[in-house]
């Protein structure tokens, strides 16, 4: 009987468990469905702004205009010190998401210390902002959660702003990332990009090295070439850590959501198993019940046939 209250106890414990993940699962899956298609639209709308960027650097160079010495985004130092924007969860239940971009982080940090670069880190993550904290000798400047809502626009506004007042005013002279980019809930993939100073594809060359231009088109530029290619390179900035941040909660989402799902299907498998287990011993109990009453049941027609035959003897002997 212990045993058969034991593994009713421990079923219902795992129907808890199984109440949760499922809960999770879902509750991950409805986040995962809202930021993968605003960061697939965030990703095109990047590629675009970096399009007309990428014109606007070929219609300089065709002009002996180099990009590099007009924008302060663009402008390449020798590389001193570095901030890091790392990104990874608040919380597990993930599967091996957090470490990934952990040791991913980790990495990057031991090589360019290796190099004898400073580097400061800015965690937005809980678990990201422990492990940096514990496992590596980087200074972290700055650290923040996720909110429920998951990426929102202000964080991203003050975010890019940060960095680019970082970069801008000297506190760094690179800036990287490390995340998480998203391609499906079963394929996610931890890398490290460099955010500033900006890198664009070199524009094509002709004979004898001169640029040349893609169309015929000519532009025309107000208040002037500097100002408008600061503001779209600005614009390219603040695109770009939406859209680490989007690829970052959606891989955590998707984890989360693999994760959650496999658990309900174990806890499904070992209900299952608790369940026959359960039946079992029950069946034994009633079995062994049963006999316990026919054992009784046959003393007592035994103790009754042998009481009428001492009866019987007794009344002879009368």
């Amino acid at each position: 009987m212990q045993k058969l209250v034991e593994i009713r106890k421990r079923m219902k414990t795992v129907r808890s468990i199984r109440s949760v993940a499922r809960t999770m699962a879902t509750v991950a899956s409805a986040k995962l469905s809202r930021s993968k298609d605003r960061a697939a639209g965030i990703r095109e709308y990047t590629e675009m702004v970096r399009q007309v960027v990428q014109r606007q650097q070929a219609y300089a160079a065709a002009r002996d205009l180099d990009l590099t010495s007009i924008s302060r985004f663009m402008t390449p130092r020798p590389v001193e010190s570095v901030v890091l924007l790392h990104l990874a969860a608040d919380r597990g239940m993930c599967g091996a998401y957090n470490m990934s971009v952990n040791r991913v982080a980790a990495g990057v940090i031991s090589r360019l210390q290796g190099l004898g670069i400073e580097t400061s880190v800015i965690a937005k993550g809980a678990k990201g902002d422990r492990y940096i904290s514990r496992k590596t000798s980087a200074r972290v400047i700055e650290s923040g959660t996720w909110p429920r809502a998951g990426v929102v626009e202000r964080e991203v506004d003050a975010l890019a702003a940060r960095l680019q007042a970082a970069f801008l005013n000297g506190e760094c002279d690179e800036v990287w990332c490390t995340y998480t980019r998203f391609y499906s809930p079963l394929r996610r993939e931890p890398r490290a990009v460099r955010l500033l100073p900006l890198v664009l594809d070199e524009p094509a060359r002709g004979p004898g090295g001169r640029a040349t231009e893609t169309s015929g088109e000519l532009w025309f530029y107000e208040p002037d070439m500097p100002a408008i290619l600061d503001d779209l390179l600005g614009e390219l900035l603040r695109l770009q850590v939406e859209d680490v941040l989007l690829e970052s909660f959606a891989s955590e989402q998707g984890a989360r959501m693999i994760t959650m799902e496999e658990a309900t299907e174990r806890a499904d498998k070992m209900l299952r198993e608790l369940s026959v287990t359960h039946n079992r011993l029950r069946r034994e109990m009633i079995t062994s019940d049963l006999i316990g009453v026919l054992f009784a049941s046959q003393v007592r027609e035994n103790e009754g046939e042998d009481g009428d035959a001492e009866a019987a003897e007794a009344g002879e002997a009368w």
